[in-house]
Order: structure tokens, then C-alpha cells, then sequence
């Protein structure tokens, strides 16, 4: 189990486990309130659940019995009275023993058979030594604090507004230092002692916020490690399933990164280790036929490139061959045959990023359910990165990521363009060059240049952005950027470059969600906005560039991700669940209660909705009802993931409308993707 859900799972249980408590001391002085007994007897399910989920079968075993006893006073089969409290808070403390040994990477002192089986026959037995738990974390307290990850966005888009606060200053320099200029000579003396402080000023204010800006980007920056943790335990058992023998190595663990782009990087680094090993890593048999060690190697490294982080999976395995991938790709009509001879064998390893393109014969369990590299390629796309391959058949494959260090603030060329400014983030920047009219070549019915002996399609930016293209016919030179993007290069003619900046990203807002070309805004130091550009986009858009063989419809079901709206109360369910979704390539967005999923199935359109059964307000079953009476969610699949595990519930979940139960106890990744696909694919 990684580690970050145990982090989860503990966070969660404590909040429980502390209303719990209070509630057991209100309950003992109110024995006739029946909502405080409801709310108590969720929170023991809740946790129940979140514990199996988490694999956590000591936990889940002591919250079922907890669980059991709330029941039978809900149903007044046990007395409300001080033993069953006693024993209810007993249940509590033997919880929060294993939280806390688990936290601190301990076993927990505590004989959990025993301890369940005394608890079932209503003894309180073993002695819980929970005063040490207790007085323990005060020391480590006293030098945390635990902020809301919102806090800290706003923390982060404060600094953010500072730096553009900065910019603006620094442009009235600029603007003083001309009017100082523009003086007779008698009036300068003055102004100009007044424009040296003020600058030094600025400079000193620079200073600070640039410090600032580091610090509260610590706050959200977490090591590679956070993420890596689960990675060793999955190739391990990967290994095992398909009889390789595997060396897994990561370096470069300490690395750290902005919280979002590690949430991003988890599902794209299961994909491409599972791939390593499933079409990587050759059996020992081979290797040693091959004559390479039994034992194959897989590096996971990460590195800082400048304002970047690479981060390498390279394998000694079977290698990719670019002749069998051509093959492939001819064979499921991704291209023609005419097309496919004219690629290098460098540009056929980027074949494997196209919507569809899997060389696996079957689907087998391993090679991620007939989800390709097209996926990975999308997630890398989505943090604002960009990926190479490399690969030597019969010797290793190599795929490179380089990502930024966060979203929050991006190194940018800012460009003048049909009229309006644009940012264009480094990471895809190639080169800045200058064209000549007579450099200009036709190739088909689209314009090429040479950038450093390559062949390289030439747009007008303004021209794809839909604006006014002011590109005179006797210009002579051109100004034009350089864009890379996995294999390809283009070049965009724009009006003007106005330099490099740091630019501080600003969402669009929701209404501007979907608009192409388009991933946030910056402002600039003279109080305008500048749009920054989502380079994929661009090559999207590109005539004939990665679309000469899919149709327009193919094109748009390919791009479109399936939404799935995941509903629990459970904050761990709800992470595991969406961290499955998340990285076999749907869209997930989640909801804490039925009347939450609600008003967001109201606001956009899901393809499947996943939802527990027991929650605060309405649950899981008069949720399916509801979307089932409405004309939008009439036939949208819902799949129900509960511990309630008897036949009746299940009933209950099929007249309510729903097409799959879940139990938790028996949940695994597999079973629950396997019906995901089923019911949408």
C-alpha cells in the first residue's frame, strides 16, 4: 500500500476517531438520541470501509465489531449504558493505537485477535497503553503545522500577484528614467537622485519576494519520494506475475516538486514501469540465450535541467523496433504503407503515441487493459511537460520527461501576435529564428523552412489562432519561433519577440475551460494581460501534422476523455478510486455526498457515476434513483462500491438502477477498471 494513502487513511481515521469519542461521551448522557447514534454508527462504517480499501484488515476487523454493537443499540437489542459506551471507547483507543504506530512506521503493541475476540464476548481485557500515544507527538507538533492545501494556493497566487505588483513598478522605472531624460539639464540632479533610490528600492523589494516566492513554493513542493514509495512494491509483484527477474533502481529521490505535477506523474509512472516490464524486460531464459545477465535492470531517475525536472525510465530489455512498429501502425490503418516507409526509424518509435496504437497482440491483464502510450502522452501534456523516446533494439528503451518545477509560475517567451500578446512556455521552445522570404519552400500544399538542416513546416501563427495574419507581402524577414513536442518541430511566424519573463499563471475560470489553444493568462508589467499558449494544441492543429489518417469523428472521440463522478464520504476511497480512474486515462471529478453529486451531475455531463451507500443526507441508493428519474442521467451506468456486502443491499442497488455492486472487502484495482470498461469502455 503506498504511502501516501496511508497518510490519507490516517488523517481520516483521526477525524473519526475524534468524533467518535465526543459523541460516545454525549451519547452516554443522552441515551435516547438516535441521530447521535446514526452519525456514530457512520463513522465506524465509514472507517470500516476506508480501512479495507487501504488493506488494513486489523482496523476494519475492530470498526466491524464497533459497528455491530452501534446496531444493536440502534435497534435497543444492547443497553446504552456505561459498559457499551466503555467498550465503544475501548474500540476507539485500539484504533488510534494502530493509526499511530502505523505513522511512525512501528507494529502497534497490541494482540489484535485477542483483542477481538475478548471485545465480541463484551470484555474490555487487554491493557491499551494509549497515554504514551498520546504524550508522544507533542515533541514533533511543536514544529508543524498543518495547513489547508487551499491556504496555501492562496498563499501561492498572493505571492503571485506581488510579482506582477513588482513588474508594474519596474515598468514606472523605465518610465521615469525617460521623463528624466526628456529634462533640462538643471532639473536633472535631483530626479535622478530620487530615480537611484527608488531603484534600489525596487531591487530590495525584488529580493524579498523572490525569497518569498521560494518559500511558499516550498510549502507545496514534495520529494519524488512521496510517490516512489508504492512504485518499488508494484515492480516487485509485477516481476513476480510475469517471471522476470527485475534490478529496480530509483535515483534522484529527493527531487522535489510542485504537490499537482506529482499528483500527475504517479499514474504516468505505473504506466510506463508496467510497460518496461511487460514489453521490456525479456524472460531470464532470453536474456540468457541473448547472452545478456538473467536479471534485468530498470532505472527510475530524476534530475534538475534549469527551471526543469527530467525524469528518465530506462530498461535493459527487448528494446523498441521501429520495423515491427511501422508494421503494427500499418496494420491498424494508423498510417499508410507509402507513409510508413518514408519515417525514420526514430520517428516510428513515436508511432506508439497515437490514439489506438498497442503492439501487443492481446489485451492481457498486465499491459494496462489496451491502454497505450497515448495516454501517457496526454497526462504529460496536461502538467505543461513534454516527452522524448529513445531505444536500441535488443539493448534497452529509454523515455524521457521534462517537466516544469510547478504550474504556479512558468519561464515564458513572450510574443507579439495578430495584435495581442502571447506567452509561450520555454519548455517547448526550440529556437528563436529569423526567416527569409526566399528561404520559404513549398512542400504539398503547406510552406517548410530548413532549421539546422531539418525540414520544417512553417505556420502563421496569427493564422491558426483565428486572427489577423500581418505578415505584408514584401517583407523580406520574418521573425519566427522554434517549437518541439515529442518528435516533431514546427515553426510559427509572429509578429514580434518581446522577450523572456517569468510569468504567474492564472486560471481562465471555468467558462473558458474548453477554449483550444488556451491553458491560463498572465499580467504583465505594464497592467495588460497576455494569454499563455498550450503548445500541443499547436501541433494538433497543424496541417497533416499526426492527423492525415483519422477522420474528424475518430479525431474527436480520441481527444474526448470519459468522465467518471466518483461519490464518497471517505476521502481515502474517494483518492484510491480516482487515482485508479485517473491513471488508466478518465477524467474524474469527485463528490463528498449524494446531494454534492447532484449539483455537480447538474453542471456537466458524466459517462459513469461511482458511488458508496452509506453517506450523510441521501445515499448511494436514493442518489441512483434521483439520476435515474432525471432525462440526463436516464441511461448513464452507475456502479455502487459499498461495504454492505449482504444480498439485500444488492437488490436494493439493482431496483434502484444501478448496473454493478462493488463490494469494498473484495475490491481490487482489476475488478473495478474491468467493470469500468465494460459498462463504458
Amino acid at each position: 500500500m503506498g504511502n501516501r494513502y496511508l497518510e490519507i487513511f490516517c488523517r481520516e481515521a483521526e477525524e473519526h476517531l475524534a468524533s467518535l469519542q465526543s459523541g460516545l461521551l454525549v451519547l452516554e448522557k443522552n441515551p435516547a438520541r438516535t441521530d447521535l447514534l446514526h452519525e456514530l454508527l457512520r463513522n465506524a462504517h465509514t472507517l470500516k470501509g476506508s480501512a479495507r480499501m487501504v488493506g488494513l484488515a486489523d482496523i476494519s476487523a475492530i470498526t466491524h465489531t464497533m459497528e455491530e454493537q452501534l446496531k444493536g443499540m440502534e435497534s435497543g437489542e444492547r443497553k446504552v449504558d456505561a459498559r457499551g459506551i466503555d467498550l465503544l471507547l475501548r474500540g476507539a483507543d485500539a484504533v488510534a493505537l494502530i493509526t499511530s504506530a502505523l505513522m511512525r512506521g512501528e507494529k502497534p503493541e497490541l494482540d489484535v485477535e485477542r483483542f477481538v475476540a475478548e471485545y465480541d464476548r463484551g470484555e474490555l481485557g487487554q491493557q491499551l497503553h494509549t497515554e504514551s500515544r498520546e504524550s508522544q507527538p507533542e515533541a514533533a507538533l511543536a514544529d508543524t503545522v498543518r495547513a489547508d492545501v487551499k491556504t496555501l494556493d492562496h498563499l501561492v497566487n498572493l505571492v503571485g500577484e506581488l510579482i506582477i505588483n513588482k513588474k508594474r513598478l519596474e515598468s514606472k522605472l523605465d518610465r521615469l528614467k525617460e521623463i528624466t531624460g526628456a529634462l533640462p539639464a538643471g532639473h536633472v540632479t535631483e530626479l535622478a537622485a530620487f530615480r537611484g533610490e527608488l531603484e534600489e528600492d525596487v531591487l530590495y523589494l525584488d529580493y524579498l519576494i523572490q525569497e518569498l516566492h521560494a518559500k511558499a513554493m516550498g510549502l507545496r513542493m514534495l520529494p519524488l519520494r512521496t510517490i516512489s514509495d508504492g512504485l518499488e512494491r508494484l515492480v516487485r509483484d509485477l516481476a513476480q506475475q510475469l517471471g522476470r527477474e527485475v534490478r529496480f533502481q530509483i535515483v534522484g529521490q529527493a527531487i522535489e516538486m510542485d504537490r499537482v505535477l506529482l499528483d500527475g506523474l504517479k499514474p504516468i509512472l505505473i504506466h510506463l514501469l508496467t510497460n518496461a516490464l511487460s514489453h521490456g524486460i525479456e524472460s531470464p531464459e532470453a536474456r540468457a540465450a541473448a547472452g545478456k545477465p538473467r536479471q534485468g535492470a530498470v532505472l527510475l531517475s530524476a534530475r534538475h535541467q534549469g527551471n526543469s525536472v527530467l525524469v528518465e525510465v530506462r530498461d535493459d530489455g527487448r528494446g523498441m523496433d521501429p520495423a515491427g512498429i511501422k508494421t503494427a501502425a500499418v496494420a491498424r490503418g494508423v498510417l499508410d504503407p507509402r507513409e510508413a516507409e518514408a519515417l525514420s526509424d526514430d520517428e516510428a518509435l513515436y508511432l506508439t503515441f497515437r490514439p489506438g496504437f498497442s503492439t501487443a497482440d492481446i489485451v492481457t491483464d498486465v499491459s494496462g487493459r489496451g491502454v497505450g502510450m497515448d495516454v501517457v502522452k496526454k497526462n504529460i501534456e496536461r502538467v505543461k511537460g513534454s516527452v522524448t523516446l529513445a531505444s536500441v533494439p535488443g539493448s534497452f528503451t529509454q523515455v524521457t520527461l521534462q517537466l516544469p518545477l510547478t504550474l504556479s509560475v512558468l519561464d515564458a517567451l513572450i510574443v507579439a501576435c495578430g495584435g495581442e500578446t502571447f506567452a509561450i512556455p520555454t519548455t517547448y521552445l526550440q529556437e528563436i529564428v529569423k526567416v527569409r522570404a526566399s528561404e520559404i519552400d513549398t512542400l504539398g500544399s503547406g510552406e517548410v523552412i530548413k532549421v539546422r538542416g531539418a525540414t520544417t513546416p512553417l505556420y502563421s501563427l496569427p493564422g491558426m489562432l483565428g486572427l489577423t495574419d500581418r505578415r505584408e507581402a514584401g517583407d523580406l524577414t520574418l521573425s519566427a519561433v522554434v517549437l518541439k513536442h515529442c518528435d516533431q518541430r514546427i515553426a510559427c511566424i509572429v509578429d514580434a519577440h518581446l522577450g523572456y519573463s517569468e510569468v504567474v499563471v492564472k486560471g481562465l475560470g471555468k467558462q473558458f475551460r474548453n477554449v483550444r489553444f488556451l491553458f491560463g493568462a498572465t499580467i504583465m508589467g505594464d497592467g495588460n494581460p497576455a494569454l499563455i499558449l498550450n503548445v500541443p494544441d499547436l501541433f494538433e492543429s497543424g496541417r497533416g501534422v499526426r492527423r492525415a489518417t483519422l477522420s474528424a469523428e475518430e479525431a474527436q472521440a480520441a481527444q474526448r476523455r470519459l468522465k467518471v463522478l466518483v461519490v464518497d464520504d471517505s476521502i481515502t476511497t474517494r483518492t484510491m478510486e480516482q487515482s485508479i480512474l485517473v491513471s488508466q486515462g478518465y477524467a474524474v471529478v469527485t463528490a463528498v455526498s449524494g446531494e454534492d453529486a447532484l449539483e455537480k451531475s447538474a453542471q456537466e455531463q458524466f459517462d459513469l457515476v461511482i458511488s458508496d451507500v452509506e453517506m450523510p443526507g441521501i445515499n448511494g441508493f436514493e442518489l441512483t434513483r434521483a439520476l435515474r428519474a432525471s432525462e440526463q442521467y436516464r441511461d448513464i451506468p452507475v456502479i455502487i462500491v459499498s461495504s454492505l456486502s449482504r444480498d439485500e443491499d444488492k437488490r436494493q442497488a439493482l431496483q434502484a438502477g444501478a448496473q454493478a455492486y462493488i463490494v469494498k472487502g473484495a475490491f481490487d484495482q482489476g475488478l473495478l477498471l474491468e467493470t469500468v470498461q465494460m459498462l463504458i469502455g
